[in-house]
């Protein structure tokens, strides 16, 4: 185990380990208070160290306004923490270039990652935990150590490493792959040496769940912003999920920091400009200009996001893919004239479209290889990819593209690509079940209410002896061409009685075989009428039952493996109630009644009991079942009595039961995600009080409750006072600590359900008090004038309006006359309140 190796053996820990000037200025990194003194000692040992420090020092990435030329300087105007950052990151980046002189390995990509993430880390620490924020630096320059030293030391424990060209990018399956091999993950190892080279174990943390995206709610603020900073890295350089995933960060970053889109632009922007700036002080250039995202703004990708949506409703085959692409790029470049190759989705060829001057769209027939296309236009081909994989090419007619335009059509195809990717792969699986359909050995036709087929099998075709689809056609009137002139009849009734749920009869008729030779035809047709009044009718051939029977014990198996690949749950449940088949086997529920233990949410009380398994057409039911560990699922359950006839009388003598078949569709993830919706809808994320929306519904309410039962309503209105001068003078994260102090203060002096405490907007907040008097509404008013002055010391005041709803108020009233009082106690001088 590669794991093991490392750790047990000195000559490799020796191979592998960082030079002594990088383990010397880690320790300074490290201390509270960095020794100056020694950090300069240290770089000074390497003159050419010194050289670059402060070459990176007087670059765009400070903007000093005079050059420095020595340390000292140079640490009296940036302090010493910023010049040991700067040293520690050269430092690594020489013993990796120059400590392997037979590795033959471009560390330039990989460093780019590590530049980009070390700078975000330490941007998003300085808002998540400003008291870390250069530890978050150093955790992002060390957390791929091992994978780099591995490389270069010993490549042959690596996971396929001849097939990357970037090893700190996270590939599919690496963890898993890594722990198998190694016993642990890149993560774990390089906290392991971050350990015995001296690093606390809190840093450490960090390194080891560095890739945890899926845990990050759960992690403790500077391990956040370590996480957040290596998937930022691998999202703008264009190493990660595709462009929808930078689009989906973005995103993500709003919701962590809780940031404005405007703001972390700026983020983004400075960020991204302390990037190049590192880059060009390391020498290092910034990499293929087609694959990175931080060129693009983030508003272009997000309107280039929703355009590529389109191919997600896309119908009509690569026709209508096509037809979406020329759509854009006519609106967004005004080309009209353009041809496009796309890849099939069902093979390796490629279908070639042309969009001539006149608009009209012409394809080339049949699937062509990529390297003998018949193109009309002879412009040089831009390349639709997604995940590596080339996807089509596009070539343009006559157009006069500047270069900013050109960049933004490269980018668009990128999105274009991955929405393509998306469409083949759900194309694929449509006509994969289509194909599946013919393939069914009885004949299927899907009827509307009037009997006409509005789909088919071939089987159905084979065995009627149709010439013509029989898609549009009424099925009784086809039936009389292979079986007898009653059987058309005999199913036009069962139609036209709607009363009748199913019909079923076997015809027998005189049948050749494929030489011509006569012989006995059977067929069973038989139809199920669906709750819509259309009718699914199905047609066997019984010479083929012998066949059938042999293979029954063989189908038996193939369906039990059948059944437990799909996403539904399926029971089978006996007369008694028993559960006698279940396809997921882990929920051990085999043996046990059925309505013991699925438990109905409350809006399917009323509909639970036996009656659910013993009857035909029960209504669909959701019910909670306690699965392993003590999780709660939540399930959409709906039944089929089996054949046979009714059994014993069911849990109170309630109903007759028979075996029946449950399928339960599993509702959980839905639910977990409907709740976090609603509470996302109706709080402010910041404060917890209800938001801006919310107040607005509620008050509406609440004034037509007390115009219906005639009870009092009062309402509150405040904003705070000096509240900007805390934003522009202790920064924007201070003010978010007063705001959630003023938030916390007002939910704990509310009564639960009876008041409603929302911010309205900004430093704006309001309090709808029920059932309240004129006195309590007034000692509440004056309450939150003094707790506000005391717990926030005397930062912020309030400047507070409140009034009882009167006979002729409306909602809308009610609020301006309280918004007008508060701005009457804002002019007096604030820290006041008026009543009226």
């Amino acid at each position: 185990m590669a794991g093991n190796l490392l750790l047990n053996s000195p000559h490799m820990l020796q191979k592998i380990s960082l030079s002594p000037v990088m383990l010397r200025l880690m320790q300074e990194a490290i201390k509270a208070e960095p020794d100056f003194a020694v950090m300069g000692e240290t770089i000074r040992l390497d003159p050419a160290l010194a050289t670059t420090v402060l070459n990176l020092v007087n670059s765009a990435f400070y903007g000093l306004p005079q050059k420095v030329t020595d340390l000292n300087r140079a640490a009296l105007v940036l302090g010493s923490r910023e010049i040991l950052k700067v040293a520690v990151s050269m430092t690594l980046h020489k013993d990796l270039e120059s400590g392997f002189p037979d590795c033959h390995y471009d560390f330039y990509p990989d460093w780019r990652l590590i530049v980009w993430s070390s700078i975000a880390a330490e941007l998003l620490a300085a808002r998540l935990c400003p008291k870390q924020a250069d530890h978050a630096y150093l955790c992002c320059l060390l957390k791929d150590v091992s994978l780099l030293f591995l490389r270069c030391a010993a490549k042959e424990y690596l996971c396929e490493p001849e097939q990357r060209d970037r090893m700190t990018v996270l590939g599919r399956g690496q963890l898993a792959r890594e722990a198998e091999a190694w016993g642990m993950h890149h993560g774990a190892l390089s906290q392991t040496l971050l350990a015995r080279w001296g690093i606390p174990a809190e840093m450490c943390e960090c390194v080891r769940f560095h890739h945890a995206v899926d845990a990050l709610a759960d992690q403790p603020p500077l391990t956040q912003a370590v996480i957040l900073a290596t998937q930022w890295s691998e999202m703008e350089l264009g190493h990660a999920s595709g462009p929808f995933g930078v689009v989906q960060f973005e995103g993500l970053l709003r919701t962590v920091l809780g940031l404005s889109e405007r703001e972390v632009d700026a983020l983004r922007a400075e960020c991204l400009g302390k990037f190049r700036s590192m880059l060009a002080s390391l020498g290092i250039a910034e990499g293929e200009e087609n694959r990175t995202y931080y060129r693009h703004s983030v508003k272009a990708m997000q309107g280039y996001c929703f355009l590529s949506m389109d191919l997600l409703t896309a119908e009509g085959g690569l026709s209508s893919v096509a037809r979406v692409l020329g759509k854009h790029i006519k609106l967004n470049w005004d080309v009209k004239n353009w041809d496009v190759a796309l890849k099939s989705p069902h093979g390796p060829g490629y279908r070639l479209f042309h969009l001539t001057q006149q608009g009209n769209l012409e394809r080339t027939e049949g699937l062509l290889e990529l390297g003998s296309i018949p193109w009309r236009i002879r412009s040089q081909s831009l390349e639709i990819m997604s995940s590596g994989k080339s996807l089509g090419r596009l070539r343009l007619g006559e157009s006069n593209l500047s270069q900013e335009d050109q960049d933004n059509l490269t980018l668009y195809l990128r999105f274009f690509g991955q929405g393509f990717e998306h469409y083949s792969a759900r194309q694929a699986v449509l006509e994969e079940k289509a194909l599946a359909f013919d393939k069914i050995p009885i004949g299927v036709a899907r009827l509307d209410a009037k009997g006409r087929v509005v789909e088919s099998n071939r089987k159905l075709d084979e065995y009627l002896g149709l010439d013509a689809p029989a898609k549009g056609r009424a099925l009784c009137e086809l039936l009389p061409v292979r079986l007898p002139g009653d059987s058309g009849g005999e199913f036009a009734a069962f139609m036209a009685d709607g009363a009748r749920k199913r019909f079923g009869k076997i015809d027998y008729f005189l049948d050749k075989d494929e030489h011509g030779a006569p012989r006995d035809g059977a067929l069973y047709l038989s139809a199920h009428r669906e709750e819509d009044g259309g009718v699914l009718a199905l047609l066997e051939d019984l010479r083929e039952l012998s066949e059938v029977e042999v293979q029954t014990l063989r189908r038996k198996g193939f369906l039990e493996r059948l059944m437990g690949s799909m996403h539904e749950l399926v029971l089978t449940v006996a007369p008694g109630g028993a559960i006698e088949y279940c396809s997921q086997p882990e929920l051990g529920l085999a043996g046990r009644d059925f309505l013991e233990v699925f438990t109905p949410a409350g809006c399917c009380a009323q509909l639970w009991g036996p009656q659910l398994l013993g009857t035909e057409g029960q209504p669909h039911v959701e019910a909670m079942l306690c699965g392993p560990g003590g999780a709660k699922l939540s399930f959409e359950l709906s039944f089929a009595p089996l054949g046979g006839k009714a059994g014993g009388a069911g849990a109170g003598g309630a109903a007759n039961l028979r075996e029946c078949l449950v399928v339960g569709r599993d509702l959980t993830q839905i639910r977990r995600l409907e709740a976090k919706l609603k509470v996302r809808a109706m709080i402010d994320g910041l404060t917890g009080l209800y938001n801006h929306y919310q107040f607005h519904t509620t008050l509406e309410r609440e004034v037509a409750r007390c115009r219906r039962t005639g009870r009092s309503l009062g309402l509150v209105f405040f904003d705070l006072d000096k509240f900007k001068a805390v934003n522009d003078g202790q920064g924007h994260l201070a003010g978010d600590d007063v705001l959630k102090t003023v938030g916390a203060m007002l939910l704990g002096q509310v009564r639960q359900g009876m008041d409603f405490p929302c911010r309205y907007g900004g430093d704006e907040f309001a309090v709808i008090l029920t059932e309240v008097d004129e006195e309590r509404l007034g000692a509440i008013a004056r309450r939150v004038v003094q707790d506000v002055r005391g717990q926030c010391g005397g930062l912020v005041t309030v400047s507070l309006g409140f009034s009882m709803l009167r006979a002729e108020d409306t909602p809308q009233s009610l609020l301006k006359r309280v918004d007008n009082l508060a701005y009457s106690a804002k002019a007096s001088g604030g820290d006041a309140l008026v009543g009226g």
